[in-house]
């Protein structure tokens, strides 16, 4: 009893595994013809981090952030780098089209006749009914081969008295290949479309890993100008302090009357003259932070994150390490920047299809084979006896197929020869002549390359000899200042030249910190000029967009905390 069961329980379980299977089958096979739900959201999406997460970060309406933090929260939220993943899938998509060519065929098709007209002879019937129906399987190979199977069936009944058959049945299945042997032979040929269309994919990734490039180099640039503003505004608060303790004392000189009180108008229009300054650098500093604030969030208004970004990333002293000899520079930006891989894409499409071109100049030639094999069934009449023999129906016909007693083969060929081929020569002509100019193209970026590459150079050596003007400034504005306090505190100054030189040092100490911010920002271009920038900041793309950074940085910042 428990043995019956077991098989009945085990026979139970193959049963319905099979229906699911077969169910699965079923689902699979119609969701080809179904539109696709949905596209791959991983190719346009990010992983974004969340605005209440982001909140999360803030500390007593601050949001400390460094220069690497930026950099990350801009991969993962921004929206200009969600949109620029559509261009590289719309190329994907583009590219599982052109396979369409290559794809299998089912072709299936009925037809039912009834006709019924007066006849002119007892050979002919004057009534008949006719039903046919065919199924193909046709496909198409890239060497040039195609291939199609076809299986037929006619049945056909009439009042024609002379037929042997009446109704008949007759089925015929037919083998066939063609193979073109010159133009349109290969694959390499045939799927030329394909080829190219692959580098220009790898192109739209590559214009996408530029886009990122562009966004990086601008999150950061944002960033070190952010650290500028910042710095810029702490040196015009001191030197509001500064003047608001220079009125303080002449009004008390006033007050004793060794100053007199135009000394002190003079003054606080300096105070005054201050406060504007003031005013114009938060004010500036805070539409800075706007831009940043767009780069690292998804939100519709990114004003609408009240918290002031605070940078913790001092600005990059000069260091002999800095910069790699200019020749090196040169070679590294031709041997890594995307614009040169672009190119030489560009030119391998350029020999795909001058390979193609050169084909289509020979003449068309096909051959062709065939084989067939009939099977005939249905009531078989003979007119000595008036006897009806059946044969069998539809089954009998087919059965008839595969003995293999009607059979019959075909051999053949087609020449296709142009006599002039004037505008195919002209084809490949436009092909080699727009090699010729891609060529060039690709000089004369290499060219643009290294004067950009040495233009950047340059500008790093530039900052870092201002860097160094820019201190030495700020010292003898320091002392010139000091100079001119105890001249006016022994009585042989004025007091318009102390608020003079208060007004140089100010200058001077604004200029030192733009000058080192223009040097971080000087490398920052530098790396950009010799496609080193997603290595420099350990990003790193693949071939479906997925941004990693690689080796994260370590900490409290607001990206290592998100981690």
């Amino acid at each position: 009893m428990k043995m019956k069961m077991l098989i009945a329980g085990a026979m139970l379980a193959f049963f319905t595994s099979t229906a699911m299977a077969e169910q699965n089958f079923v689902t699979k096979f119609l969701d080809r013809y179904r539109p696709p739900t949905t596209i791959d959201a991983a190719a346009v999406t990010s992983g974004g981090v969340p605005e209440q997460t982001l909140q999360q970060l803030i500390r007593e309406g601050n949001l400390p952030i460094t220069v690497a933090d930026v950099v990350r929260l801009m991969i993962e939220s921004n929206l200009d780098v969600r949109v620029d993943r559509f261009s590289p899938l719309q190329q994907q998509l583009l590219l599982d089209t052109l396979l369409r060519p290559w794809e299998p065929t089912l072709f299936l098709s009925g037809s039912m006749n009834r006709n019924s007209s007066p006849s002119v002879s007892q050979l002919v019937a004057s009534s008949s009914l006719t039903h046919r129906y065919i199924a193909q399987f046709a496909q198409n190979f890239a060497t040039g081969t195609g291939v199609t199977v076809t299986a037929a069936m006619n049945r056909s009944s009439d009042n024609n008295q002379f037929n042997t058959f009446n109704p008949s049945y007759g089925g015929q299945l037919t083998y066939r290949v063609t193979q073109n042997l010159l133009r349109d032979y290969g694959r390499d040929i045939n799927l030329r479309t394909l080829r190219v269309s692959r580098n220009s994919k790898t192109q739209s990734d590559i214009q996408f890993e530029m886009d990122l490039i562009t966004l990086v180099t601008q999150a950061q640039n944002n960033y070190w100008d952010l650290v500028a503003s910042r710095e810029d505004i702490k040196v015009k608060q001191q030197s509001l302090q500064l003047a608001e303790k220079t009125l303080s004392d002449n009004k008390r000189q006033v007050e004793i009357g060794t100053l007199a009180p135009i000394d002190v108008v003079q003054t606080e229009a300096n105070v005054a003259t201050r406060q504007e300054q003031i005013v114009l650098s938060t004010f500036a500093s805070d539409q800075l932070q706007d831009r940043i604030k767009k780069l690292i969030t998804a939100v519709g208004d990114p004003a609408m994150i009240l918290a002031k970004l605070a940078p913790t990333e001092a600005v990059h002293r000069p260091s002999p390490t800095d910069l790699m000899p200019v020749e090196d520079a040169i070679r590294y930006a031709l041997e890594n920047r995307p614009e040169m891989r672009q190119m030489a894409l560009a030119l391998q499409s350029n020999d795909i299809d001058l390979q193609y071109q050169k084909n289509q100049l020979l003449p068309s030639l096909s051959v062709n084979a065939a084989y067939t094999q009939s099977g005939i069934g249905g009531n078989q009449i003979d007119r000595l006896t008036h006897t009806v023999t059946s044969t069998g129906g539809l089954g009998d016909a087919f059965a008839q197929i595969f003995k293999y007693n009607a059979t019959g083969y075909s051999l053949g060929f087609n020449l296709s020869i142009p006599l002039s081929n004037k505008s195919q020569q002209a084809e490949y002509s436009r092909v080699v002549a727009q090699k010729q100019s891609n060529e060039a193209r690709r000089t004369a970026l290499a060219q643009a390359i290294a004067l950009d590459v040495r233009n950047a150079y340059s500008t790093v050596e530039m900052n870092r000899a201002r860097i160094t003007a820019a201190e030495k400034s700020r010292q003898l504005a320091e002392r010139q200042l000091e100079a001119e306090q105890k001249k006016f505190q022994l009585g042989s100054g004025q007091i318009r030249f102390v608020l003079q030189e208060q007004q140089n040092l100010t200058a001077a100490q604004t200029s030192e910190i733009q000058s080192l911010v223009n040097y971080t920002k000087a490398l920052v271009d530098f790396d950009r000029a010799i496609g080193r920038t997603l290595k420099r900041n350990n990003i790193q793309v693949d071939s479906n967009q997925k941004i990693t950074l690689a080796n994260p940085a370590a900490g409290t910042t607001a990206a290592a905390q998100q981690q």
